[in-house]
């Protein structure tokens, strides 16, 4: 009896080993090369990439931020192909003034807007993303947001509602909100306390603001600060998810018939189930471009070695490692890669032929990948992206 459970163990592991041999095979033979030469990217990887791209109207990029070759690579894909719309992974508020401020600022009182309110971008404060959003408003690309309110948010939106508001009282509680928000962020990076939006105080403000007569367009405001709130203190993906979704939906003008590009954090953008386990904005995408008789292309873009930003100032890039819980499900894709090239992967060829063999893949964020994901890019190394000011 021991000797014929000893067999069996062999074989299972046996035909495991095997799996992962022809899965690797697969993964090598449906791989590209490109680089960059004067600062342009040159190769059959990239050839393959922009073709596709080109042949779609919904391009969905799922990044792992903070790098300065992600933006880069956005930019030469802009440079070849018009966008009628940005999706972008900000409010739509922050969007909306951001946008404006590029379109109307001379360059100049842009700088001087930047250095008062840059720390309030979210990913837009960094230097590479930021540029990016220039480039994209000069062309007349629509900007989008569909996030929640992010953390420091507050003194932007109200800055603005303060040129707006037609109610003294609300006047005077943006001001004190505006105030409180920059004293509370500048104690936050340093290591003290959180953002304003989490005091009783900022809680206060808002409820006082919701007993005045406002606009429409301040009510909304509120109510979605509220929910952003929420979203933080919860922790609640499936809620900010929610609010993604809805977002998108109310641009359904703007979005249906499009050109368009999506650029978010790498659980998002999936095709199938994200790497989160949920439904998230990619697969709504998908679907509502399968609704118009079309495709959606999803390309995820990850870096092998070098270092990564961060989301704050002050603090320090930190050094991938490929044995991260992050990135080692990608190691059959960092195996793959022996020269300092980018790779373009088709996981959707890896993925069909690997189901044609009955080839099993063991690890689920992998699986989710494959069937998520049209492409996936390695970046030999990647660069920390720097802030603006």
């Amino acid at each position: 009896m021991k000797t014929i459970i000893y067999i069996f163990a062999i074989t299972s592991c046996m035909q495991i080993l095997t799996a992962q041999e022809d899965l690797s095979s697969l993964v090598k033979e449906n791989a590209k090369t490109f680089s960059i030469q004067n600062n342009q990217f040159v190769g059959d990887g990239w050839n393959q990439v922009l073709e596709e791209i080109k042949a779609h109207n919904n391009i969905l990029i799922g990044e792992d931020h903070f790098f300065n070759e992600v933006p880069f690579f956005i930019s030469k894909i802009s440079s070849e192909v018009k966008f009628d719309n940005y999706f972008c992974e900000i409010d739509p508020y922050s969007a909306e003034i951001i946008q404006e401020k590029i379109k109307t600022l001379s360059q100049q009182k842009l700088e001087q807007y930047t250095k008062m309110f840059s720390n309030t971008f979210s990913f837009y404060a960094l230097e590479p993303e930021f540029e990016l959003l220039k480039r994209f408003a000069v062309s007349n690309t629509t900007i989008i947001g569909t996030d929640q309110i992010v953390l420091n948010a507050d003194r932007l939106i109200f800055s603005e509602l303060k040129k707006e508001t037609k109610n003294m009282k609300a006047l005077n509680i943006y001001s004190d909100i505006i105030k409180q928000s920059t004293v509370h962020f500048n104690q936050f990076i340093k290591g003290n306390g959180s953002p304003y939006i989490f005091s009783e105080d900022f809680n206060k403000n808002i409820d006082s603001l919701k007993i005045l007569k406002l606009s429409s367009k301040e009510q909304k405001i509120i109510e979605d600060i509220e929910l952003s709130q929420q979203i933080y203190q919860t922790q609640n993906h499936n809620l900010r998810v929610q609010l993604m979704k809805h977002n998108l939906v109310d641009n359904f003008n703007a979005f249906s018939n499009s050109k368009n590009l999506f650029k978010y954090g790498a659980t998002h953008m999936p095709k199938g189930e994200s790497l989160l386990k949920n439904y998230d904005l990619g697969n709504l995408v998908s679907n509502i471009a399968e609704s118009q008789f079309q495709t959606s292309l999803h390309i995820m873009i990850i870096g092998k070695s070098g270092l990564q930003g961060v989301p704050f100032k002050g603090m320090k890039p930190q050094i991938l490692d490929i044995e991260s819980n992050d990135l080692k499900h990608y190691k059959i894709f960092f195996d793959a890669t022996d020269k300092n090239e980018w790779y373009v992967f088709n996981t959707k060829e890896i993925l069909k032929k690997a189901q044609s063999k009955r080839i099993e893949v063991d690890d689920k964020t992998l699986e989710r990948v494959l069937k998520g994901y049209n492409y996936l890019i390695v970046i030999p190394e990647v660069t920390p992206s720097k802030f603006m000011n």
